[in-house]
């Protein structure tokens, strides 16, 4: 008797023993892409959780088993979770209309995004978080003290700088540390102010020259609260022809060091490092440099 297509579709799961097709019954290629018409096999043909590993052998389903475009993640043929175990992140990566989606850790909360923008601050103000963001990473530099006559140099302010989550803070006073002025031989140097940003982390300033003793650099200021706190640079002690640089903070150095017959320490004041110590002037008739104020920067992350 002829077997035609209307009679297999007589035949319904029930007709079948569990397990009673296996490989063993079908020629090798038997069941090729020309054997099924277009669309076929769909979604309501195969019951829910039927398709599991175990009815699937090792590499089985390859790359070369399917046709170009066949899988479209632009449309629903892709959601919801992969798990760790099977190399995935064990989260829906599923965006708009089941396309593949970003990534995102959990940790730190929030949206993970990228620096959007940086506020400087030279002078005392109050920062505000703008909108959006979540986390800020934030540098304070102390002042430098200011330098004497004969060499002797003021020291450099403190650095400290720490990552705060900003979620639940709106806003912040901030302090910036002025610079110490030079003075004479047998005179200070004028101290470094200290750089505060509100009671989460600071700097203080450097000293001014002389003040450990006579002849002495000043001794440099240290940062504390954050997440990184160093001390900045001291300043040099007494020579006789002058010369001697003041201290170099986490920013850069201090102005020239000269020999009496030279351009002036004084003279240069404008040209040094956020937080360095002013330098020695030669002899004991200049005056030394002033040290330079201190600064706070704050980076903003989404």
């Amino acid at each position: 008797m002829a077997i035609n297509y209307e009679s297999y579709r007589k035949i319904t799961s029930y007709g079948l023993v569990d397990g009673a097709i296996q490989t063993s019954d079908f020629a090798n290629l038997t069941i090729e892409s020309a054997k099924i018409g277009l669309e076929e096999i769909i979604g309501n043909d195969i019951q829910d959780n039927v398709l599991t590993n175990a009815n699937l052998g090792d590499d089985s389903i390859t790359q070369t088993k399917f046709a170009v475009d066949a899988v479209d993640v632009g449309s629903t043929k892709v959601s919801n979770l992969l798990g760790i175990a099977n190399g995935g992140l064990n989260t829906n990566i599923v965006g708009a209309n089941n396309s593949v989606g970003t990534y995102v850790s959990s940790t730190p909360s929030g949206n993970q995004g990228g620096l959007f923008s940086v506020s400087v601050y030279t002078g005392n103000s109050t920062w505000s978080r703008p909108s959006g963001c979540t986390r800020i990473r934030v540098q304070v530099q102390g002042g430098g003290g200011g330098g004497s006559g004969h060499g002797e140099a003021g020291a450099a302010g403190g650095y400290a700088e720490e990552l705060i989550n900003v979620e639940s803070i709106s806003s912040v006073s901030i302090t910036v540390g002025g610079n110490g002025g030079g003075n004479t031989y047998h005179s200070y140097g004028g101290n470094g102010g200290t750089t505060s940003f509100g009671p989460y982390l600071s700097a203080s300033g450097g000293e001014g020259a002389r003040r450990v003793g006579g002849h002495s650099g000043g001794r440099p200021g240290v940062g504390s609260g954050g997440n990184l706190n160093i001390y900045g640079g001291g300043g040099a002690g007494h020579t006789y022809h002058g010369g001697g640089l003041g201290g170099q903070s986490y920013f850069g150095g201090a102005n020239i060091g000269v020999h009496n017959s030279g351009p002036q320490p004084s003279d240069q004041e404008g040209r040094i490092a956020y937080g360095a110590g002013g330098s020695g002037a030669p002899r004991g008739i200049r005056r030394g440099a002033s040290g330079r104020a201190g600064i706070v920067i704050v980076w903003h992350y989404r």
